[in-house]
């Protein structure tokens, strides 16, 4: 019954949280070498490496949150306690309509679309002994209901002056770090937002980094 719980509240307010919670950090002397976030957290990440400033983050995660929330509701997103392997061909033949949002463990893969086809891709999953938790959102993130708002989030995304990081961050959509000597662009950010998060193997890259 809150708003917090609509997207046009819940990004800027996820982003306020983390990137205080990064300053109070720093304010102890806790500096970071290496920088990785989930979804909304990797602005916050990108803030720390010197990528932005924290005010045009906070606007892009706005923007972000506003297009969003501007688009039908009715998506769905689980979590499905199974490998990235399983659950695409479990999606196979429906990819406008789902996709996979997110690969958070080796064995925990989040998937995200229309809620029929949530549904029915967990019908299929189930009926295989795999188990999933429906997850409670605003809309079906990283997911093919938002291509509706990407080119208006890229154009406003164009209007940032990004900088070369300072640190080594851990990119989303590839879970390896970005290529050396080079900002992210509001293509990437546009590209993030619809991808899926390879949050397991931006910690597999954190502890390969020692």
């Amino acid at each position: 019954s809150s708003p917090i719980s609509e997207t046009a509240y819940t990004q800027p307010a996820l982003f306020a949280v983390e990137y205080a919670m990064a300053e109070l950090w720093r304010s102890w002397g806790v500096e970071p070498s290496i920088v990785v976030g989930h979804s909304i957290g990797e602005y916050v990440a990108a803030c720390l490496a010197g990528v932005m400033s924290h005010e045009d983050a906070l606007r892009l995660v706005a923007e972000r949150g506003r297009l969003m929330q501007t688009l039908p509701t009715g998506g769905a997103m689980a979590a499905v306690f199974a490998s990235e392997a399983q659950v695409a061909e479990a999606l196979a033949g429906r990819e406008a309509e789902i996709a996979i949002a997110g690969i958070n463990a080796p064995g925990e893969t989040v998937i995200s679309g229309t809620a029929a086809a949530v549904e029915t891709a967990l019908a299929k999953l189930e009926a295989e002994g795999i188990s999933a938790n429906r997850l409670t959102v605003s809309h079906a993130f990283h997911s093919p209901l938002l291509d509706p708002m990407l080119d208006n989030f890229e154009t406003f995304a164009g209007g940032v002056n990004y900088q070369v990081p300072r640190l080594k961050i851990i990119s989303n959509l590839t879970g390896a770090p970005y290529p050396a000597g080079k900002a992210p662009d509001a293509r990437y950010w546009r590209d993030h937002a619809r991808g899926a998060v390879r949050f397991a193997d931006c910690m597999a890259a954190v502890e390969a980094a020692g």
